[in-house]
């Protein structure tokens, strides 16, 4: 393949990683949800919906599931930094707005999540741009992760957050990747990006934007150091 073939099919894959969430959005918005297990149930349904989908694109990209990291990786090193980076957090304090009874359905919306978006951007695209060269497919993919995090906007974050979040969004696809190529599996980095999720819903998202900022810059620099 080309790379003028494949440069159309990565936007068309970033493009359906962000049909999906946005289509549960405007649909809660309609019917004027609000109650977060419900919220959280049909985002996670329209994400396995996605990861229906996703399947279905694999199956004519003619990948073998094998081959685009459907199998157990060896965990190494690299592991306890990750560790670190995901109890930063945790300084700003826990979420008091979740409930105990949310939390079955948050981490079945945040596994449905992991599985979407690495099934995308570390799986299907991944391996399309390793055609070119493996640099171009753990770049590739990694700024696309970043600029599709650009989509905060529509939801009132602040400027300054928000590019926050995208370079933090670049650096976890960039280290995602080079696990994806080191193990040549999925396994570990769904569970990284589920949990990371998870993380971020437990912790306090109403902390004051400059405490939001040095926690977010100390994960960055934990990310780049790896």
């Amino acid at each position: 393949m080309r790379p003028m073939t494949i440069i159309p099919k990565a936007v068309l894959l970033v493009l359906f990683s962000l049909i999906i969430p946005t289509s549960a959005g405007v649909y809660l918005s309609i019917k004027e949800v609000t109650d977060p297990m419900t919220i959280y149930i049909i985002n996670g349904c329209a994400m396995l919906s996605g990861c229906l989908l996703l399947l279905f694109i694999i199956q004519k990209s003619r990948f073998h599931l094998k081959e685009i990291g459907f199998r157990k990786g060896t965990l190494r090193m690299w592991v306890i930094p990750i560790l670190i980076t995901e109890t930063i957090p945790f300084i700003a304090g826990l979420n008091t707005d979740l409930f105990v009874s949310s939390f079955t359905p948050l981490s079945f919306f945040m596994v449905c999540v992991s599985n979407f978006d690495e099934g995308i951007f570390r799986d299907t695209l991944f391996q399309y741009l390793k055609r070119i060269n493996l640099s171009t497919s753990i770049w590739g993919s990694a700024i696309l992760f970043g600029l599709g995090h650009s989509a905060n906007l529509l939801s009132g974050k602040s400027l300054t957050l928000t590019v926050a979040q995208i370079l933090f969004a670049f650096l976890f696809g960039f280290v995602a990747a080079e696990i994806v190529a080191i193990t040549n599996s999925l396994l570990w980095v769904i569970i990284w990006h589920a949990a990371h999720n998870v993380v971020d819903q437990m912790t306090n998202g109403q902390a004051p934007v400059e405490m939001q900022m040095l926690l977010l810059s100390i994960q960055c620099g934990i990310l780049l150091v790896i």
